[in-house]
This record gives C-alpha cells, sequence and structure tokens, in this order.
C-alpha cells in the first residue's frame, strides 16, 4: 500500500485540485490522510465526495499544536503503507505518478523521486496545456542529471527555503528506524534539516521517469501567501535555527557542501542590502552574529570551485574574517560597485537612481500635471478628455505633461511632451503634483507622499480582474503583489457606474473613499450635440465613402495564445473573405485589434472593405462613426452602448474563455444588449437581418443602458476636474 500524507490550512480549490489527481492515479492500493491545520474551510463536502475514491482519513491538530510542520506528523504518525509520501495541499500529480513511481520501486530501493515541475496554474489548465512552465524552468531541468538523485533533489535549488522533501516516495522504515521527523518549532524553513537526514540515510537512491509532481506557486501572495513568500525579516530567526540543525545532522557530504554554498550566495548577495537598508537592527545586530558562526561551517576551497560564486567571494571571505568594524564598509562598497556596474549597463536603472538621489529630493510642482494613455502608446482615453476641459476650463493656470512612447503623436492644446523612461521622465513623473493615468503606474517611479494619482481606468469590467482572478495566464509571477503595491497609491479611482464601482472594490482590494463615481470623460463625446456632424469629418478624414455603413470589428487578445513576455499570437476567427463578398457594396469593416496583438494580422486582408484602424489613436472618435459593432468580451461594448446602437457578440470560443482564462462578473446570457454569436455564419444572418436583431433586443438593451450607463451625460470631465483639483 502507499500512503499519501496532505496536509490543508486554507483554499479549498488547492485542496480540491490536489485530492482529485491522488483520486485519477491508475493504482488502486492508496490511502490519503488529510491533516486539518485549523483550517476556516469547511470540507466536508469535498470529503464526502472523494472520500470512498481515495480512501481518505481525516484528522485535526489538536490546540497547541500548528504549523505544517506539526501537521506533517500527525500525518506520518498515521502512515500504514510499506511507502509514503508527502503532497501539499497547494500541489497535485501527474496521472499516472504513483504507477511511475511502482515501475522502478525495488525491495531495498530508500527514496524514488519524480520529475518536479512548477507552474502557476491550476490543474485543469496544466494537463490541458493551458498553464506554462514557470520561467526558467526549462533551463534548470536541462542542466540538473536526472539519474544523479542528489544533483536532481538537492544540487538543484540555490536558496535554502526552497530544499524541499517533496516530489518523493519513500521507504517507510527509512523514517521509522532513523527517527526522522519536522521540528515542530520550525514554522518556516522545516524541510531543510529532514531532507539532510533522509538523503544522508538513504542508501539507494532511484528516479523515476514516468512520474512527475507539479509544485504550484501561489499568485496572490497579499491573501494567500506561500511558505516562500513570507519576508525574510519575519522568517529569518527560522533560517538560523533551520540552517543550523540541519548542518549539525547532515552526513552526505555533498549535500553538506551544496547547503555551504547556498548560505554562502545568501551571505554575499542578501546580507550587504539588509544590513544597509533594512529598518530592522538585528540585521546589524543579532542576525549578523549568528550568520558569522554558521559561515565557519562553510568550506572555503569549495566556494572558489563552485560557478555559484562567479562574483561576490571577495565580500563572503571578507565577511567570514568576522571584522565587524569593517562589515559596513565592505558592504556600502559592493553595493556602490553593484549599483555603478547596472548604471553602465542598464540606462532605464540609471535614470531610477539620478531620480532616487536627485530629482526626489527637490520641491513638488503645484501646477504640473502629468497625463499619459495607455502607457505612452496614444493620445486617448479618460486622460485625453480630462486634460481637454481642463485646457479650455483653466487655460494656462496648469502646466500639462504628457507623457508618450514614441515621436509623431500629435496632442492638441499647449502641453510639454515627454518620451516614456527618458530622464526627462523620470524628472517630470517625481516632480509633478498630479498623476492622470488609466493604466497601472510603474513600480520604478515611486509615488512621493504629496502626489495626487488620479487612475481612470479603461473601461467597466466583464472578465475577471486582479484579485478576482484565481488563475493567471501570461502575467508575472508577481502580478496580483505588483497590483497591490500599485492600488495602495491610488488617491482616486474612476468609476462609470455601480457595477464598476463593484468590482474595482473587489478586484483591487480599495476602500470606499478612493473610488470617483462620476462616468467616463471619453464618453462625453457620445452626448455633444455636434456628434453627427463629427462622424461625418471622420469618415471623410479615413477615407469611408459617406454612402457606406461602418462596422467595427473590436475583439478582445486570449491570454491562452501567450508567446513570451509582451508578445501574443491571435487567430482572426472572423472570415473576412466571406464578409466581404456578401456585406462590402453596404458596409465598410473597420478592425480594431488589441495592440498585444495587431501585429499578427495579415496584412493582405486590407482594401477598400477592410480597414485597420487598430493604430487609430481614440476609439472614441471610432464610435461616433460605427453603426454596428461586433466584439466579444473586450470592455468597448459597455462604452458603445451609450449611442444605443446595434451590437453583435461573437463569442466562438465562450466556454474556454469564461471557464478557462478569466471569468466573469456578469451572466452574459442575461444581460447582453444582443445575440451571442458562435459561427461566422450566424454573424453573417444577424448583419443582414440587423433591423430584426434590434427590435428582438430593444428592452435589454434599454435596461442595460440604465444599469451600465447611468452616469454618462457628457459632463464626467467636469465632475472629475471639479473633485480631483478643485478639491
Amino acid at each position: 500500500m502507499i500512503s499519501i500524507v496532505v496536509t490543508h490550512q486554507m483554499n479549498l480549490k488547492y485542496l480540491r485540485d490536489c485530492l482529485e489527481s491522488i483520486a485519477d492515479q491508475n493504482y488502486p492500493d492508496i490511502e490519503t490522510i488529510l491533516v486539518l491545520d485549523h483550517t476556516e474551510d469547511d470540507v466536508t463536502e469535498l470529503v464526502s465526495e472523494l472520500q470512498e475514491k481515495i480512501n481518505l482519513s481525516v484528522y485535526e491538530l489538536e490546540e497547541g499544536r500548528t504549523g505544517l510542520s506539526a501537521a506533517r506528523n500527525l500525518g506520518l504518525s498515521k502512515v500504514q503503507g510499506d511507502h509514503f509520501m508527502f503532497l501539499d495541499n497547494d500541489d497535485y500529480l501527474m496521472p499516472g505518478a504513483i504507477q511511475g513511481f511502482l515501475e522502478v520501486l525495488e525491495e531495498d530501493t530508500d527514496i524514488v523521486y519524480a520529475r518536479l515541475h512548477s507552474t502557476r496554474g491550476d490543474r485543469a489548465a496544466y494537463l490541458e496545456g493551458r498553464a506554462e512552465p514557470m520561467l526558467g524552468e526549462e533551463e534548470v531541468e536541462a542542466s540538473m542529471n536526472f539519474d544523479d538523485g542528489i544533483n536532481y533533489c538537492v544540487e538543484r535549488y540555490r536558496l535554502f527555503e526552497k530544499l524541499t522533501i517533496l516530489a518523493c516516495l519513500y521507504r517507510t522504515g527509512l523514517w521509522t528506524e532513523n527517527d526522522i521527523h519536522f521540528n515542530e518549532e520550525l514554522l518556516f524553513f522545516a524541510d531543510a534539516p529532514v531532507m539532510a537526514r533522509v538523503f544522508s540515510k538513504a542508501k539507494k537512491l532511484k528516479g523515476a521517469e514516468n512520474a512527475t509532481y507539479v509544485k504550484r506557486f501561489h499568485n496572490d501572495k497579499v491573501n494567500n501567501p506561500s511558505q516562500l513568500q513570507y519576508p525574510k525579516d519575519e522568517t529569518m530567526p527560522y533560517y538560523i535555527k533551520s540552517y543550523n540543525e540541519a548542518i549539525s545532522v547532515v552526513e552526505n557530504d555533498r549535500v553538506r557542501k551544496h547547503m555551504n554554498l547556498i548560505l554562502g550566495k545568501f551571505i554575499a548577495r542578501l546580507f550587504p542590502k539588509k544590513y544597509r537598508g533594512s529598518d530592522d537592527d538585528k540585521w546589524r545586530g543579532e542576525y549578523y552574529h549568528a550568520l558569522l558562526d554558521m559561515s565557519k561551517t562553510i568550506d572555503k576551497k569549495h566556494i572558489r570551485k563552485s560557478d555559484m560564486f562567479r562574483r561576490n567571494k571577495k565580500y563572503l571571505f571578507k565577511f567570514m574574517k568576522g571584522n565587524e568594524a569593517k562589515i559596513g564598509k565592505y558592504s556600502n562598497m559592493l553595493l556602490a560597485k553593484r549599483k555603478l556596474i547596472r548604471m553602465f549597463q542598464d540606462s532605464h536603472f540609471r535614470n531610477k537612481t539620478i531620480t532616487q538621489y536627485i530629482f526626489a529630493k527637490w520641491s513638488l510642482k503645484e501646477n504640473w500635471v502629468v497625463f499619459e494613455s495607455f502607457m505612452g502608446r496614444n493620445y486617448s482615453g479618460q486622460p485625453k478628455y480630462i486634460y481637454q476641459y481642463m485646457q479650455k476650463t483653466y487655460g494656462d493656470k496648469y502646466r500639462y505633461i504628457w507623457i508618450v512612447d514614441k515621436h509623431g503623436i500629435k496632442i492638441d492644446g499647449k502641453c510639454k511632451k515627454v518620451k516614456r523612461w527618458s530622464l526627462k521622465y523620470f524628472f517630470y513623473m517625481n516632480r509633478s503634483k498630479y498623476w492622470v493615468l488609466n493604466m497601472r503606474q510603474p513600480l520604478s517611479v515611486p509615488r512621493r507622499e504629496e502626489t495626487i494619482l488620479l487612475q481612470t481606468w479603461h473601461g467597466t469590467p466583464l472578465k475577471k480582474l486582479a484579485f478576482d482572478l484565481e488563475n493567471i495566464h501570461s502575467y508575472t509571477p508577481k502580478y496580483k503583489e505588483n497590483v497591490f503595491k500599485q492600488s495602495r497609491d491610488w488617491n482616486y479611482m474612476l468609476s462609470d457606474n455601480p457595477h464598476s464601482s463593484k468590482c474595482f472594490t473587489s478586484a483591487y482590494m480599495l476602500e470606499q473613499h478612493q473610488l470617483l463615481e462620476a462616468g467616463y470623460p471619453a464618453n462625453d463625446p457620445m452626448y455633444a450635440p455636434d456628434k453627427e456632424q463629427r462622424a461625418e469629418q471622420l469618415k471623410e478624414q479615413l477615407g469611408i465613402p459617406k454612402d457606406k455603413k461602418v462596422i467595427l470589428y473590436a475583439p478582445t487578445w486570449r491570454d491562452d495564445e501567450f508567446i513570451d513576455t509582451g508578445e501574443y499570437g491571435f487567430n482572426l476567427a472572423l472570415d473576412v473573405d466571406k464578409m466581404r463578398e456578401q456585406f462590402s457594396d453596404e458596409y465598410v469593416l473597420l478592425m480594431r485589434l488589441h495592440y498585444l496583438v495587431v501585429e499578427r494580422l495579415d496584412k493582405k486582408m486590407f482594401d477598400d472593405f477592410v480597414m485597420n484602424v487598430s493604430s487609430y489613436d481614440d476609439i472614441t472618435d471610432l464610435y461616433l462613426l460605427t453603426d454596428l459593432i461586433i466584439t466579444d468580451y473586450s470592455s468597448v461594448f459597455f462604452d458603445f452602448a451609450n449611442l444605443k446602437r446595434p451590437m453583435l457578440f461573437y463569442m466562438y470560443d465562450l466556454e474556454n474563455y469564461r471557464d478557462n482564462l478569466h471569468g466573469f462578473y456578469l451572466n452574459i446570457q442575461e444581460i447582453l444588449p444582443g445575440p451571442i454569436l458562435r459561427t461566422n455564419e450566424e454573424v453573417f444572418d444577424a448583419i443582414a437581418n440587423i433591423d430584426r436583431v434590434e427590435e428582438e433586443y430593444k428592452e435589454k438593451y434599454d435596461a442595460f443602458y440604465e444599469e451600465f450607463c447611468c452616469w454618462d451625460d457628457g459632463h464626467a470631465a467636469e465632475r472629475v476636474v471639479k473633485e480631483v483639483f478643485q478639491k
């Protein structure tokens, strides 16, 4: 029998993935031991559903015992199988993993280790190939020797906190015969001492090529941090205790030397920063002396030979001499050297450093206002219309600075244009009293305490955002952590309707006082008395015949078509050729694609019928001349609804997008003011019978307008400016 010990403290969705991965194993003789660590989750339904499938027994830690170590020890004491493994509740096994272990297991084998893969995706996404492996994992995997257990299970890790006992099937006797258990005083880094003993005592290790253990990294460090995501200032006492315990029990020379390397790297890389920059005085006292004592275990000869120490060996050796009076000087010199090297190599870092030491110390300009739309790509959105209102109302009372990412962006009125990431960009960002942005601000440009940041955003949310997302596809691993940091700096978050207010509060963890419920300035032109004349001018400007009506196709991008950072593929599902055959006499088709995928369009498709307006700055202009819009999950339909013109929703991949990629805040079948179409034929039929569609959806359209356009009336810019600038 194989025993699997699972511990659970929080996140029921993770636990379901974990237990279901056991249920899917093609081996009948498994017992699953679930230990609950004082959880607030109600596991009753999940346990009832899976109890028979996986021979599940549930235990709870008694009062006075808590933490992962205590839970694992309790689980270990309940093991009945000759072999067992630990499976963290946020991880899962690939199908056939247990059978893969058994294929190579022999009677005298102490440890069978699996392939260890890392991801941020849930089990379904990983099995279907929609969740990417962690960045750099393939390179690490390629550099390891899978046939060498110490190399694959121990030497692959460069951080002490990553040493793990997971992804291994153990002979139960190896643990009981050597009285191996977890130190329950170690709330962090408890694996290292146990791993040191296990790999020292094991006589026979075998790799199971056909067994895969998937380690899931948490997307939400703020609300659901993993053991690895707690700050070092908080976990340092456990780091010290764990290392000292591990080094005292380790008997395998390679494991000991690797622990030396990890400690040396920690001292050389992290300690100088903490010694100079941490607010915690323990780094200059208690932790310094503890690390100095720990460094006495380091083998200098091994350090000199290791490729882990191509740099900073000198600092480590100076540290090990124990000259407390000079450690501050050494730390300063090392940090200054690193900074100088990086300044010469990286102009962005150089500008950031100049800002930190010079611009950030200069006084703030009370009448300077920085505007930026879509990270400087164009002149559009809420910032544009707030700027235009301020120009008209206040004139030269304010100095207006527009951030652009390229030359040639035309901006009306009197303003200063500054290229994004230039030295001038950092200068103006740091000295301006007001920032008006419609996307998240860069973390590399910290907001000064006195600066007022107006986050205008760029649409009403249908798709779930930020902290409301369970799975994160294509984003940086620190996505939610970064979002949390950025949103703490938002003095105002602009909202267009009550639905948006509710979503923004949840998604960005905002307080009610941060919401500015004023409507969207970018929708003001749709209420202007001259909007029809403006539309005619725009058609002439774009070369659209006056006798042709306009269809705007504005789909969003798909996260699962991720290629690389900032690069995405795109599958154009609309059959443009057939559309041309049927409708070119009556319509012109404008294609408006997301900036991330626009380069994927085949330029040969564009002609008198199909026009690419993806690079046209302001989509509000395009709304004005559009007679019919076709979209999917993009927020454009919330804004376009202000015109009360027909809308079609081409959602050919609805289930995948809704259930796997994003999830929706709304029941679209109930609220959409137009039909959901799944095929090109359905799209073409709806266009041909658009009068019938309008009549059919009239009541839904009116209800939609009342709910989502209720704060738009042509005066949103005025309300925003009065609230932010007059106060």
